[in-house]
């Protein structure tokens, strides 16, 4: 400013012929200097995902319809949906990510205030003397007086380039981003909440199992006792099985201490502490829902998962903020002026004499700057390329979770079918040991044993709906979580 100020100065007081001469000059110089932009370009593009190769456990799933928000109700318990419902209204992550948005909002309002005209007003009184080889007049030079000065300023950024409004749309893309993130933590909440939960199931069932198969033992070692007592066993054949005793009872043990760290688990994805875990029962899980996937499920994915949306924005945001940063290769425009009163003394201030105004437009022009906005551009495009790639990667993940979990509930439907097959058979066994022990045909310990068979298919089958139920849920969370339905989808296509 100053610079071309001074020069603007010096032309007025030239000849008018020279002026002509010399301006064209100018101009070209000016020109010549202002900084280039050229060669800095974003490398990476959005992926299509209507050209992705989904694969045939993708493209042969049966259709189902997208999930609620309320996915997790399917699993038809209480105490599930209360848990997580508290984890939705009480855990420290999710009031974060609430702050986050508010934070984002707040500097979305700060940009805004730049795309603004500022007016401020400024009082200064301050005594001083003179001095008599300057302007200052007499009776005040080489004298001590007050100079006293009250004005209204006001300075208002043009933004011919839109530099401003860019980097606050970039703002907005920004808050958007905050708000999808926040959606993304109420998925990963309802996913630990929902398997925790499955977990906690399962080991209630694998407690009974393994109460039964201590009991079991040590009814076998009682028997083994009786008859070593009468002669009709090996104290060989008794240490064998009173050597099985102790890991059987470490087997509960750590049983327990599951049932106890899943509660302390669940307690604090609840935003409670450990003691809240006590009031936690035994899950009552069913599942008969249908296994499949949505229509057009590439284009929808893109709106509907959280972690998708936020990478969007991002890509949006990148792109405005490289349009910012276009725009700072331009001249800067601004409107100054300010109003007001200023005097020498107290007398006359607020007088017309002492009124006092400015109003005028200022330009500044980037002629040299060392790289600076060559390097603040190649900044923000390089960001740009990286948003791209994170949601570029971000949908490839998406697509390998859902077939991953379409996969694993095949295949746990395929073992699971094998393992009741399995399970009937060993129940079969356990019947005609049972048959024959009544009939007198047999001992007990052959019942027992048979009977350990069969509790060992049922501790397969407990893992296998613990997979299952988990699967699903892996799909559902996959698939979005219905955190964000339809409606909200517009806005990122």
């Amino acid at each position: 400013m100053r610079t071309s100020f001074t020069l603007a100065m010096t032309y007025i007081f030239q000849p008018p012929f020279k002026l002509g001469r010399w301006s064209g000059w100018l101009v070209a110089l000016l020109l010549n200097g202002c900084i280039s932009s050229k060669g800095i370009m974003p490398a990476s593009q959005p992926v299509e995902q209507e050209k992705l190769a989904l694969g045939k456990t993708i493209e042969e799933a049966p259709a189902i319809t997208w999930p609620t928000e309320h996915w997790w109700q399917v699993y038809q318990d209480a105490q599930l949906d209360h848990l997580v419902q508290k984890s939705l209204h009480d855990h420290p992550d999710l009031k974060k990510a609430t702050a986050r948005i508010a934070l984002s909002m707040a500097m979305a309002e700060q940009a805004h205030a730049s795309t603004l005209p500022n007016v401020g007003g400024k009082v200064s009184s301050s005594r001083e003397r003179f001095t008599e080889l300057s302007f200052i007049p007499k009776p005040w030079a080489g004298r001590f007086n007050w100079n006293n000065q009250a004005t209204v300023d006001m300075s208002y950024n043009l933004d011919v380039w839109k530099q401003q409004k860019s980097a606050w749309l970039a703002s907005l893309d920004e808050v958007h981003v905050s708000e999808a993130e926040m959606q993304q933590v109420k998925i990963e909440l309802t996913s630990a909440m929902v398997k925790s939960y499955i977990r906690l199931a399962a080991e209630y069932q694998w407690r009974d199992l393994a109460q039964e198969e201590l009991d079991d033992l040590r009814h076998e070692i009682t028997i083994a006792k009786k008859a070593l007592a009468a002669g009709l066993n090996t104290q060989l054949n008794l240490s064998r099985l009173e050597a099985k005793l102790p890991a059987a009872q470490n087997k509960l043990v750590q049983i327990e201490l599951h049932l106890v760290l899943l509660k302390n688990q669940m307690a604090a994805l609840s935003g409670e502490g450990p003691g809240a875990g006590d009031s936690i029962v035994r899950p009552t899980l069913h599942l008969s829902e249908p296994i499949g996937l949505p229509d057009r499920l590439p284009v929808n994915l893109v709106g509907r998962r959280p972690d998708i949306v936020a990478a969007r924005w991002r890509v949006e945001a990148s792109q405005k903020h490289i349009q910012s940063a276009k725009a700072a290769f331009y001249p800067n425009i601004n409107l100054l002026g300010y109003i007001g009163f200023q005097a020498l003394a107290f007398s006359g201030l607020f007088s017309s004499a002492g009124l006092v105004g400015n109003l005028g437009p200022a330009m500044s022009l980037p002629i040299f700057d060392g790289g600076k906005r060559r390097a603040n551009l190649s900044a923000e495009t390089a960001l740009y390329d990286m948003a791209v790639e994170d949601y570029n990667a971000t949908i490839l993940k998406a697509l390998e979770s859902i077939s991953n979990q379409l996969s694993v509930l095949g295949t746990v439907a395929a073992e699971t079918a094998n393992t009741q097959q399995a399970l009937e058979k060993t129940e079969q066994a356990h019947r005609l040991a049972e048959k024959n022990y009544r009939a007198g045909l047999s001992n007990r310990v052959e019942s027992l044993q048979t009977n350990e068979l069969v509790l060992q298919q049922k501790e397969i089958l407990v893992e296998q709906e613990a997979v299952r139920l988990q699967a699903y849920a892996g799909l559902m969370l996959a698939l979005g979580g219905g955190v964000i339905d339809a409606e909200h989808t517009q806005a990122i296509h």
